[in-house]
């Protein structure tokens, strides 16, 4: 699926949508302006004349202006800036906001085509404009051209019978008759206009309905950890060695995640975020809804990026407040599920301690019950040749080295826990060292008398593990190695 779409294809999907929004909006529109008696004036005929007002389109018009009697004004406006398909910008009371597009383009539509309108009557006298409802118009619209030119036209009051209301160009006298559903359409309030959903409706209308296009999502978090995940591709995965996952955690540490706490836990919940209801627009004090110093939310979906700024729960409504960045909204989520705000970040963790591919690592340094062990990795000169390995000194061969490092790397997390880092020296200790520089350190601090809590490079991982699979996995190991025996495959 591609945010990008031709503008052909664009408009297609947008004229299947018209037929929707047509339907829609005669339950959803409020009715049209006060009702006058013109009793006295009956309604065109079949066969009567006919009118054009005015014949444009997005090609040559550049955006409406929206004027309804008591309501807020508005503007759709065309970004010329968006080559590869047609999208509106929704702008009111000096702010862009977002906006349903098929709806957008239809009210767009409407508004700037105004073609074979039955005719009432020519060159209307004042009180023939007063009696039509053209004194106090339920809505004035305007028209800008990219000539630089503009048209402004005037709507007016109900017919007595049939449908529809009056119009005319305000610099003419001439009065025709717009057609109810048109009429319907045009008298949509700003407010049913906004597309105010987060995820997973990106501007330009798209919707995606899995947590599992998100390619990167930063929490930035108050008074918590940062966390920043990205989505490794499915090729990309696939080439990794046994223990890699789909998600790389790179906030506030390093490591592989673990997939089905973080599509639980974070995705699922973030894709179904959908601020429903505009509390204020342009709101003088955000710290009225905690959203002076918001969470942020950016997510990342196939190029697109949008960024959710979180507040407080609301004690006037149920829910949350929040603002999408770049609009001047507060805004209001009455059922999202924002539990993810106050997750641990050692919960993401994948259950490996950790995952590095053999062909990186040059070394292992062990420290298991005060003695020092050393793995050396020797990779091969040439495609031709075998790997082997060293054990202080001993040459192991190359299976022996690749499952005592396949040990090295399977020491699992036995659940996770928020002791935090002793005051004192590890039990335990591995090191390995990169083939192209650098290292990393895995420690385990005793916190109770068989569990040892995992810390790498200094940070805990927030999960322990025990002395019995830490001696299972590398112990026994060595013991099997240190006779000249052969280590079981795994």
């Amino acid at each position: 699926m591609h945010l990008m779409r031709r503008r052909n294809i664009i408009l297609i999907g947008i004229a299947a949508g018209l037929l929707i929004a047509g339907i829609l909006v005669l339950t959803l529109l409020p009715q049209s302006g006060p009702e006058t008696d013109i009793n006295a004036h009956v309604p065109p005929q079949s066969g009567t004349d006919t009118g054009n007002l005015i014949n444009a389109t997005y090609v040559n018009a550049d955006s409406v202006v929206m004027m309804p009697l008591n309501r807020n004004s508005y503007t759709l406006q065309i970004d010329r800036s968006e080559t590869e398909y047609l999208k509106f910008d929704l702008i009111s009371e000096d702010s862009i906001f977002p906006g349903m597009q098929t709806v957008m383009y239809a009210i767009f539509s409407q508004a700037a085509e105004l073609m074979h309108l039955p005719k009432v009557t020519e060159n209307a006298d004042d009180n023939q404009l007063a009696l039509y409802g053209f004194n106090e118009p339920v809505l004035t619209w305007r028209v800008n051209l990219s000539d630089g030119t503009s048209a402004e036209f005037a709507l007016g009051v109900n017919l007595a019978v049939g449908t529809g209301n009056y119009v005319r160009a305000t610099d003419s006298r001439d009065i025709y008759v717009l057609d109810s559903a048109a009429v319907r359409l045009l008298l949509m309030d700003v407010e049913d206009i906004y597309d105010i959903y987060f995820f997973p409706f990106p501007p330009s209308g798209d919707q995606y309905e899995t947590w599992d296009l998100i390619d990167h999502l930063l929490l930035e978090r108050p008074g918590h950890d940062t966390i920043e995940l990205r989505r490794r591709s499915f090729d990309e995965w696939a080439d990794l060695p046994l223990g890699h996952t789909r998600y790389i955690i790179s906030q506030p540490f390093d490591g592989e995640g673990n997939e089905q706490v973080i599509r639980n836990i974070i995705m699922e919940p973030v894709t179904n975020l959908i601020p429903e209801q505009i509390i204020l627009v342009k709101a003088p004090d955000l710290s009225v809804f905690g959203l002076d110093r918001p969470a942020r939310l950016t997510v990342t979906v196939e190029g697109w990026e949008g960024t959710l700024l979180i507040g407080q729960r609301s004690n006037e409504h149920r829910g949350r407040y929040v603002m999408i960045e770049g609009y001047d909204a507060v805004l209001l989520d009455p059922n999202g599920n924002y539990s993810f705000l106050d997750i641990d970040p050692g919960q993401l963790r994948s259950q490996m301690s950790w995952v590095h591919h053999i062909d990186d690592v040059s070394s292992v340094i062990f420290i298991l019950d005060g003695i020092t062990r050393v793995l050396n990795i020797e990779h091969p000169a040439s495609e031709d040749d075998d790997l082997n390995g060293r054990l202080d000194d001993v040459e192991i061969g190359e299976s022996n080295t690749r499952r005592l490092y396949a040990s090295a790397m399977s020491i699992p997390s036995s659940g996770n826990t928020t002791a935090s880092i002793p005051n004192e020296a590890p039990a335990y200790s591995m090191k390995m060292n990169f083939t192209a520089g650098g290292s990393q350190t895995i420690e385990f601090f005793s916190i109770s008398e068989s569990e040892y809590l995992m810390v790498l490079d200094g940070s805990s991982l927030g999960i322990y593990t025990t002395r019995l699979q830490i001696q299972l996995n590398l112990l026994n190991q060595f013991e099997t190695l240190d006779t000249g025996g052969e280590l079981p495959m795994r």
